[in-house]
């Protein structure tokens, strides 16, 4: 696969880049589609959307190492799995799905939501605040960082984790 990708560019630059890319980040990328997709053929074709994706945006990443790069190739992993979710049609399997937030909710402990509520409240959340979710709370990236991998304001960033934070402090039973 990564002999397919190379070809695709014309820069050495970028060809050593996607290099250690795809050195670092497959089996990372290979984890999460699992989690999400289930099976190891839709995983593997995932991985190869998501790398296809991340050199059409080559131009975003700086450091192939850093935080806001493994964050950025999450969020690119996630939303090609929720991607093929929908083309397959499987639209309950989506709503089935849980992303995995391994870290704990050091901003929401001193709520009177429990744990399950919180997590209740966490699945129904929709693909793009759970994605902002993910950055704010466990990749602990700043509204301004969010903001800019995925191209909006900082304010509509503050906006959105307000009310994430609201909706996942909410004890009611209602949905979302």
């Amino acid at each position: 696969m990564l002999s397919s990708l190379i070809a695709t560019v014309d820069s050495p630059t970028d060809k050593e880049l996607i290099t250690q890319l795809y050195n670092t980040y497959k089996q990372f990328m290979y984890n999460i589609s699992m989690s999400l997709l289930g099976k190891r053929e839709d995983a593997e074709d995932a991985v190869q959307d998501s790398f296809v994706r991340i050199i059409d945006n080559l131009d975003k990443i700086n450091n192939p190492y850093s935080r806001k790069t493994k964050s950025y190739i999450t969020v690119i992993t996630k939303n090609v799995c929720l991607d093929m979710i929908r083309r397959n049609h499987n639209d309950e399997e989506l709503e089935d799905k849980d992303i995995p937030f391994e870290d704990s909710y050091t901003d929401l402990e001193n709520s009177n939501a429990t744990y399950e509520q919180i997590i209740k409240n966490l699945k129904q959340l929709p693909p793009r605040l759970k994605n902002i979710a993910f950055l704010f709370f466990v990749q602990r990236l700043s509204p301004k960082e969010i903001g800019e991998m995925l191209n909006i304001n900082t304010n509509t960033v503050y906006a959105y984790v307000s009310r994430i934070r609201k909706i996942l402090l909410d004890t009611k039973d209602e949905n979302i």
